[in-house]
């Protein structure tokens, strides 16, 4: 009989159940607003689409003045978990927009140790992915830096003064403490910061902990959710046949069928609905 082990921190982090909580509250409460999204709110699939059926759509994360003079009156623009740029935020004050922060409180820790260092005169290194929404929000605070997102990358640094290092809040440990050893090898007086967020790590430990007694891993999340793309990386890292599931409702699990114990996991954007659904199809398995 196959035998399915469920990861206890699987699913929505603190800051995804603000955001997401925000969005329904605002929806039911005043249904009179027209609620915007800057950018996907989080990076979930079946979340924004059970949001959208509920009337929030999604604008683009970096709205310039054409775009906000066609929005329509009763607008309520809801920031995403990620967060949005310096400029993004001073643009919607300056035109009094109707604004909801759904920015993750660990994101603005970060962002505050980044506004702190600037105002010391020091640059600023993110380690994480170039690109990503939480990264380039996060940057846009620091008035001097650059992101790293490898030991290979490190090289390329090039400080006369003393610099702060922080982290993307879903980075994998082990890629932080490659990338940090490195800094401190090349700049032993850089000041590390650990922005790594808790929730990340706890799920990330205890997807490794499931391998080590699984025959396969299911980790549950969307294609564009980092934090779900590194936890299956992590699971894969293992040795273990690890299986990424982006769209539930479409997965079939019969490649699973020669495995007697599977551990499941989801990373902290997935909804629990998600998570109860790819257990019923494990369930079903022959």
């Amino acid at each position: 009989m196959r035998e399915i082990i469920v990861a206890k921190e699987a699913g929505f982090c603190a800051g995804v159940k603000r955001a997401v909580q925000l969005a329904n509250d605002s929806l039911e409460k005043e249904p009179q607003k027209a609620l915007c999204s800057l950018g996907p709110l989080i990076h979930n699939p079946s979340v924004i689409e059970a949001l959208g059926k509920k009337g929030m759509s999604v604008l683009s994360s970096s709205l310039g003045e054409e775009e906000i003079s066609k929005l329509p009156q009763n607008a309520k623009l809801l920031v995403r978990a990620h967060g949005v740029s310096k400029e993004q935020y001073a643009l919607l004050r300056k035109h009094e927009l109707d604004i909801l922060d759904g920015t993750c409180p660990h994101v603005i820790a970060i962002r505050k140790i980044i506004e702190r260092a600037s105002d010391e005169g020091e640059p600023v290194v993110i380690l994480g992915d170039k690109g990503h929404a939480e990264v380039t929000g996060l940057m846009s605070f620091a008035k001097e830096g650059t992101v790293v997102s490898s030991v290979e990358e490190v090289a390329s640094l090039n400080f006369a003064k003393p610099f702060t290092v922080v982290c993307q809040s879903t980075l994998d440990s082990s890629t932080f403490e490659a990338v940090t050893k490195a800094i401190l090898k090349k700049y032993p007086s850089a000041k590390i910061r650990n922005t790594r967020c808790q929730a990340t790590e706890k799920r990330q430990m205890e997807g490794l902990s499931l391998c080590e007694i699984c025959d396969a891993m299911v980790v549950i999340g969307g294609l564009g959710s980092a934090n779900s793309n590194r936890l299956a990386e992590i699971c894969r890292s293992s040795g273990k046949a690890t299986f990424f599931v982006t769209d539930p409702a479409g997965w079939e699990p019969k490649e699973l069928s020669g495995f007697l114990k599977v551990g499941v996991t989801a990373g902290a954007s997935t909804p629990q609905s998600d998570i109860d659904l790819i257990l019923e199809k494990l369930r079903a398995l022959v």
